[in-house]
């Protein structure tokens, strides 16, 4: 055999040979992808499809004055065996900011199997009186929820006022509700008008009682001095004016026995 002919069929060979260890290499990086996909689809399924992640604790935090917690877990759609990474976490923000109670709301997940919300809710200082209706203000003057009929109705009741004049109306209820007077009396409705200023109906009785346009602390001052003397004068209170400084008129109506 010639040397060209001997040379052409080494060639060959290495030719061959080269063939074959890039056939290896393709199969072997294959297998690595297909094994790696394996090992991603399997995480997959672990990690959203099973049950190491899902839902088994719903922690809540936070000041819950008119809801429970059962309310707020309603109010996320968050349910138990949901699995924790299925979750969008906005969407239960946003479900939980969707509750007129609900002022400020957090949601963040926790492995293994826990969802953790945080809620702070309104504190209803009273009901205010609006073009639209009753609606629940809170100790800021934020005017947040229209009253419904299975609200509580318990609160007082703001009426009469403008929506620049709320946080004074606020201030003066709780100037009211802090004095001895209207600790022992109560409230039930305080209104505003233009030319009279303000006037409160006791809860106890009910007596109204005007307090006119300024001097709110000394008036409710001389108010919770003069009570017990106010209280055992014969006949029911049907009136108190409280808007002059150091007086205090007082109606009675006679009681008959019968």
């Amino acid at each position: 055999m010639s040397v060209f002919l001997e040379r052409q069929k080494v060639r060959k060979r290495k030719a061959i040979g080269k063939w074959f260890r890039l056939v290896e290499r393709i199969l072997f990086s294959v297998a690595i992808i297909l094994g790696g996909v394996a090992l991603l689809y399997g995480l997959y399924l672990l990690v959203f499809l099973g049950p190491v992640f899902s839902v088994r604790e719903i922690n809540i935090e936070g000041k819950i004055v008119m809801s429970t917690m059962q309310g707020v877990i309603e109010s996320s759609g968050v349910k138990e065996g949901e699995n924790l990474f299925g979750i969008n976490v906005e969407k239960v923000h946003e479900n939980l900011k969707a509750n007129p109670w609900i002022s400020h709301a957090a949601v963040r997940r926790r492995l293994p199997h826990t969802i953790w919300i945080y809620v702070d809710e309104y504190d209803p200082a009273a009901v205010v009186g609006t073009k639209e209706g009753l609606s629940f203000v809170d100790h800021e003057g934020t005017i947040f929820k229209k009253v419904e009929g299975t609200d509580p109705k318990s609160l007082p009741v703001i009426t009469g006022i403008a929506p620049e004049k709320i946080k004074e109306a606020l201030s003066l209820l709780s100037l009211y509700e802090g004095s001895p007077f209207g600790q022992n009396w109560g409230i039930s409705e305080l209104h505003f008008d233009n030319a009279k200023g303000y006037s409160i109906v006791t809860e106890k009785g009910p007596v109204e009682i005007l307090l006119g346009q300024d001097a709110y602390a000394s008036r409710l001052d001389l108010l919770s001095r003069w009570q017990g003397v106010i209280g055992r004068k014969g006949g029911r209170i049907t009136y108190i004016i409280a808007n002059e400084e150091k007086r205090i008129t007082v109606g009675y109506r006679e009681t008959t026995n019968s």
